[in-house]
């Protein structure tokens, strides 16, 4: 399994991965910085791994989609206006570490 993340939702896949392992889920994490730069440079099966592959992201969906696939699956917001403290807005969006984990494992199945 590889998580694709950027920026802060990075923390949340690590968060994430660690929570899979104790459940026997092995879960690798890719930082996304720029998916631009990383296109065409022939390393995607290196990096990202032939593996399932779930992005997390806080932004539109659609930026990540060229990097899972069409097996993948991407967990982000087709929305924006809300206000609130980070910690509030990712609880209530489910960006918590436990709460990826518990869309991977629906995602996988498991």
């Amino acid at each position: 399994m590889t998580l694709i993340a950027s920026g802060s939702e990075v923390a949340t896949c690590v968060e994430a991965a660690g929570l899979l392992a104790d459940e026997g889920v092995q879960a690798n994490v890719v930082s996304m910085i720029s998916g631009p730069r990383f296109e065409g440079r022939g390393m995607e099966e290196k990096v990202l791994g032939t593996q399932p592959r779930f992005g997390l992201t806080a932004g539109l969906e659609i930026t990540l989609q060229p990097y899972v696939g069409d097996t993948g699956k991407v967990f982000g917001l087709n929305h924006f206006g809300y206000s609130a403290p980070a910690k509030v807005l990712d609880e209530k969006f489910g960006f918590t570490g436990a709460q990826v984990a518990e869309e991977v494992k629906s995602f996988l199945n498991k």
